[in-house]
């Protein structure tokens, strides 16, 4: 679903960046939309999503590692809910890091 996600993302941003670039910055739509296809490349698209299913499988394999060392009671879920989305957010960190730093030296 990540990769959904982030297309719906794009899409949504392209058209808040559409409402703000023509009513409020007067600009004109066909300009908007010139520019805007001018700027982004099928390349920065197939990033985005690889990025998107990186931390999806990130995000899973954090939950389910700490739901199955979860304890029985409701505040041990609690806890394992907080260790399991701290462990995401810093894995998302380290993979953007290394990613970042893979597509730097490929060239991408």
């Amino acid at each position: 679903m990540m990769p959904i996600l982030c297309v719906y993302a794009d899409l949504m941003g392209i058209l808040g960046g559409l409402i703000v670039g023509v009513g409020m910055l007067n600009l004109g739509l066909i300009e908007y939309l010139n520019q805007t296809r001018a700027s982004l490349t099928l390349t920065y698209f197939w990033i985005g999503l690889f990025y998107s299913a990186v931390f999806g499988v990130l995000i899973a394999l954090s939950g389910c590692l700490r739901g199955m060392q979860c304890g029985r009671s409701a505040s041990a879920v609690g806890e394992a809910t907080t260790s399991a989305v701290v462990t995401s957010i810093v894995a998302i960190v380290v993979a953007t890091a290394i990613i970042t730093f893979a597509f730097n030296v490929i060239g991408v």
